[in-house]
């Protein structure tokens, strides 16, 4: 029984992309048929993996096969209803699900199993909306062989796709307002592949956090895994694993709160000694939840679930 993943264009640097190539990654550790469905056959080149990618070619009505679907892509749910396959949705976005659900009472309607969570908030909300499918939590993973603390400097890396806006906004009123903020380095990791992301995360005292509607929001986890103090808004999907022990978060769109947060974050790392330390603990106890081991073992056990024979 082949496991096809559907996945939107791999050139275009999306998190929920790295993440149906991960879980095909594990399920052929784990001896199952796993390949990754992009329409163009194109192989993402922003990080490295070895799942096997296929083209259009690749996809057609049989019954040997289990299609695991998007979340938000509600012409091609009813476009593949009537096939014989197999039908699971990765939901690695419940905000985006909406526009994939299209006012059906469920996704079971379009003959929908099970969906795979990555949060547990998207797990709720699964099981909420979508009664008649299954719901499994898989939690996202940091690799702390890629994510890892380097020399820091006196710098903020964040990552704007999300509030390019805001992140103009951030560092406008920081470095006009704040004095000590005048001469900091900021770090716009912009369309940056993970190993360019990765890099700056070592080298960044500070990560701003510019997470929106999120699902999960794997970024803040990974700048904690590299080391630095987290400080901005938690996306909502943030709430997983974000406190205030392992961050300085501001209220969605609290600009005061914000600029609150990444002072008290620069004071934190400039004072060093114990209480940084302790952050620093409390951040990779964090990280240490969302580990390649734990979503391995996640993937493992919901797919024993769903079953593939």
């Amino acid at each position: 029984m082949r496991i096809l993943f559907l996945c939107p264009p791999a050139d275009k640097i999306n998190g929920g992309v790295k993440y149906i190539c991960r879980m095909a990654e594990a399920l052929r550790a784990d001896g199952h048929d796993a390949a990754v469905f992009e329409k163009t056959g194109t192989r993402p080149s922003w990080f490295t993996s070895a799942a096997p990618v296929i083209g259009e070619a690749g996809l057609q009505p049989r019954a040997d096969e289990i299609l695991v679907l998007p979340e938000d892509q509600p012409d091609l749910l009813r476009r593949l209803a009537e096939w014989p396959q197999r039908k699971i949705i990765y939901c690695q976005n419940h905000f985006y699900a909406a526009i994939g659900a299209q006012g059906a009472r469920s996704f079971a309607d379009f003959g929908v199993r099970d969906i795979l969570c990555s949060s547990r908030a998207i797990m709720d909300y699964c099981a909420l909306r979508h009664p008649g499918a299954r719901a499994h939590y898989i939690p996202c993973a940091v690799d702390p062989v890629i994510f890892k603390p380097g020399e820091k400097t006196r710098m903020v890396a964040l990552v704007p796709r999300k509030r390019p806006v805001e992140a103009m906004f951030i560092q406008d009123m920081m470095t006009a307002l704040s004095p000590a903020w005048r001469d900091m380095e900021w770090l716009s990791l912009h369309q940056a592949t993970e190993a360019e992301i990765a890099d700056g995360f070592g080298r960044a005292a500070i990560f701003l956090s510019l997470s929106r509607l999120d699902g999960f929001g794997l970024t803040p986890v990974e700048a904690m895994a590299a080391g630095c103090v987290v400080a901005g808004f938690t996306g909502i999907g943030g709430r997983d694993y974000a406190d205030a022990q392992n961050g300085f978060w501001a209220g969605e769109d609290d600009f005061p709160a914000c600029r609150t947060a990444l002072e008290r974050a620069l004071d934190l790392w400039t004072a060093g000694g114990r209480p940084l330390q302790d952050y620093h603990a409390a951040a990779q106890a964090a990280a240490g939840r969302y580990t390649p081991a734990i979503f391995a073992a996640a993937v493992r056990r919901a797919w024993a679930m769903i079953g593939t024979g």
